[in-house]
């Protein structure tokens, strides 16, 4: 229902704010004699290499990389939580209600037919054809949603590396003198959305394709179990 996914989306917000918060909190209380001790106990090491306890400080740190990220990286964020919270939603209604198993909707169908006053094979048909897509309507809620997060968080994260590969070189002309640092900096930077679409899409992806597959699943089932139902001898009579 649509109460449910609100309530799921503000629960995978929290969460996510939560960490967050936790890797600025992390961040700000390391003081700056405690960075100095770190890098003094560093053994030397070229100056274009940064010291190895500072540099998987930064690795580590997600606010950081999102930050480097730039403005598309809100984007990119946006549609991960709503990625997130169509799948623990879709995940919960296919467990609950069974909907994964192939003979649910034979089950389903059964319960109707037992039920149905219909006197001819058509009329049974028909309802049992109006019961199975109900059944699998559903099933299908939200689906086209996931998989449009899914295909559009790269192309965000390509128009983000587009947008940053513009600004590197950019740079790179008006500066006096170029080295390598230079032009590694800004194509790391560029390529972090195309990273974080990537890593959006991928998840939500696969997951819009093993629930794809359920209901195709259901689809097939649907038909041989209408099929069957609507053979007896004793439905079609005059």
């Amino acid at each position: 229902s649509p109460m449910k996914f609100k309530i799921i989306f503000i629960l995978v917000a929290c969460i996510s704010v939560t960490h967050l918060a936790g890797f600025l909190l992390a961040d700000d209380t390391k003081s700056p004699a405690t960075i100095q001790g770190q890098v003094e106990n560093t053994p030397p090491a070229d100056d274009m290499v940064p010291p190895p306890a500072l540099q998987t400080e930064k690795e580590m740190n997600l606010f950081q990389v999102l930050k480097q990220g730039g403005p598309l990286m809100i984007p990119i964020v946006a549609l991960a939580f709503l990625g997130l919270t169509l799948i623990i939603e879709r995940a919960i209604f296919f467990f609950r209600s069974q909907t994964y198993r192939r003979s649910s909707i034979a089950e389903f169908l059964n319960e109707v037919k037992s039920k149905s006053t219909a006197k001819y094979k058509e009329e049974l048909e028909d309802e049992l054809r109006e019961a199975s897509q109900v059944f699998i309507n559903k099933a299908e809620r939200g689906m086209a949603l996931l998989n449009g997060i899914g295909n559009l968080a790269p192309l965000v994260g390509f128009f983000g590396t587009v947008v940053g590969m513009i600004s590197a070189f950019a740079a790179i002309a008006e500066a006096a003198t170029v080295n390598a640092k230079v032009v590694a900096v800004g194509i790391q930077v560029a390529l972090i959305t195309t990273a974080g679409g990537l890593s959006v899409a991928v998840p939500v992806l696969s997951f819009y394709h093993l629930f794809n597959h359920f209901i195709q699943s259901l689809y097939s089932e649907s038909d041989e179990s209408i099929a069957t139902l609507t053979s007896e001898k004793n439905r079609i009579s005059g």
